[in-house]
């Protein structure tokens, strides 16, 4: 069984994005870098941050971890 890290940070999704988002994200989630996506990002996943997919409108989609 595994462990949705992401879990307690769920409740962003749908919400604008700003940066203090970062922050709360990390602090909810215990891990050490963000980064956030608009479109498709086709780089190397670090197990040790959350990807925060945000749309052309500035709302954040959703969270992502490895």
């Amino acid at each position: 069984m595994t462990t949705d890290i992401l879990a307690p940070a769920r409740h962003v999704i749908g919400s604008r994005y700003v940066e203090s988002v970062n922050a709360y994200v990390l602090e909810l989630t215990g891990l050490a870098t963000v980064r956030v996506v608009t479109g498709a990002d086709l780089r190397d996943f670090k197990h040790d941050q959350v990807r925060i997919d945000v749309d052309e409108e500035g709302f954040i989609t959703g969270l992502r971890n490895c």
